[in-house]
């Protein structure tokens, strides 16, 4: 049994939260396509989806999901993501995807 994913889900659930509708709805409907569950509970289904997932496929799913999902709360999200804000006032801040645990 692979290691625990509950941050990485954790980390996809809010950023699908910081979404606003329909975008969110329609990054549910994106997952569910992949993860193929149900999606009632986010965090479950997600979380358990990812532990099944080969650890190298599970790092290439989770890079690419997290740009993704990054990009579409920059553009249909919430302004204010905190200190990852490209759009906020840390000009420091950049599209750059923090580190994936294997």
């Amino acid at each position: 049994m692979m290691g625990s994913c509950k941050r990485e889900a954790t980390e996809m659930v809010d950023w699908i939260g910081s979404l606003e509708e329909p975008y969110r709805q329609n990054a549910i409907d994106w997952l569910r396509i992949y993860i193929r569950r149900p999606m009632d509970d986010l965090q479950v289904d997600i979380e358990s989806f990812l532990k099944e997932l080969d650890p190298v496929v599970r790092n290439y799913f989770l890079i690419h999901t997290r740009m993704l999902l990054k990009t579409a709360v920059h553009y249909f999200g919430a302004k204010d993501w905190g200190e990852l804000s490209p759009v906020g006032e840390n000009p420091e801040a950049t599209f750059e995807m923090p580190p994936v645990s294997v």
